[in-house]
């Protein structure tokens, strides 16, 4: 599946879910932002070597389809839903093959249009050198991407029953706060 795609699901499954599974999945992806806080406070000497050494090597040779996921759309556009045109319009600019640089660098060069905290998984996790102190960080946020991609997954499921079956109780929005 190619990013445009992705993108176009993910605002799909934002605009589909009722108030509720919208707090739901903010709160999941709140906790996200929290952990990617946190693992960039730890990483601070990764960072400098990224910025000042590797000049954001990674974030000018990259293949999109392999760095960004249906979670990680899902993730921003929760937290951050004025992005969505931003994104559309990089991803307009961008060529079909999503040759280096990333379309998500301003002016193809940096810094990243995304701001800390709010980044792809891949993106928030990768470092240009290995440090120990970050693992746990690192597996911080990755479990709650986890987390969040299977509670999107419980979410449709729960729509697909309650579609298919329709003589059970539909819960309302008011009833579940």
């Amino acid at each position: 599946m190619g990013i445009r795609y992705l993108f176009s699901k993910a605002l799909k499954i934002c605009s589909s879910l009722s108030e509720h599974e919208r707090d739901i999945v903010a709160n999941r992806c709140l906790q996200i932002q929290d952990c990617q806080k946190k693992l960039l406070s730890s990483a601070q000497k990764a960072m400098h070597r990224c910025i000042n050494i590797c000049q954001g090597l990674c974030c000018r040779n990259l293949d999109l389809d392999n760095i960004f996921s249906l979670w990680d759309f899902i993730f921003i556009l929760t937290l951050m839903p004025e992005y969505e045109h931003d994104i559309q319009k990089c991803l307009d600019r961008s060529a079909l093959q999503y040759p280096a640089p990333c379309p998500f660098l301003k002016d193809n060069r940096g810094p990243c249009i995304f701001p800390d905290g709010v980044r792809a998984q891949i993106c928030a996790i990768t470092f240009c050198s290995e440090d120990k102190e970050l693992k746990n960080p690192v597996q911080s946020v990755n479990l709650n991407f986890y987390k969040l991609c299977w509670t999107i997954q419980y979410l449709r499921i729960r729509h697909m029953v309650l579609a298919a079956v329709p003589y059970l109780p539909r819960p309302r929005d008011s009833d579940q706060h």
